[in-house]
């Protein structure tokens, strides 16, 4: 299994979230790991969506659910400590609000450069960018509470 379906599992094990939201959780802990180890999480994309980014392979997967909760109960994957860190960190941090801060971060804004707001798109989000960003502009936790 790769580290993506391990953390979407995670998230989907832990807050049931709708499909919107499980993006919206994964961007946020792609950018905290940046913040936290300097590094990515998982290799994929994100792009730039109407309502956030997003990334289309786990759009495909569960957007049968709709609005609804993704209530399917996996195995729980195995995952290391700094993993587990970023992920305690987002769902207890930043849980159900983000699409509101999201839609007001440069690396969304970049992909949604010059498209009206409800056109649709895929232009990629540059892992850079995101980096970049929750690294200069986010909170950067003390190491202490990355054990949570």
């Amino acid at each position: 299994m790769d580290r993506l379906e391990m953390v979407t599992r995670w998230f989907i094990n832990k807050l049931q979230p709708n499909p919107l939201e499980l993006q919206e959780l994964l961007y946020f802990a792609q950018g905290i790991s940046f913040c936290m180890y300097d590094k990515e999480l998982f290799e994929e994309d994100f792009e730039g969506w109407v309502h956030g980014p997003a990334i289309r392979s786990v759009y495909q997967k569960y957007r049968s659910f709709g609005c609804n909760g993704i209530d399917i109960k996996y195995e729980d994957p195995e995952l290391d400590k700094e993993t587990l860190s970023v992920l305690e960190y987002v769902k207890d941090n930043y849980g159900k609000y983000l699409e509101n801060v999201i839609l007001q971060q440069t690396p969304w804004l970049y992909a949604r450069d010059g498209l009206d707001p409800d056109a649709g798109a895929d232009k990629t989000i540059p892992k850079e960018l995101i980096a970049e960003y929750f690294i200069s502009s986010m909170y950067q936790p003390k190491s202490d509470e990355w054990e949570k």
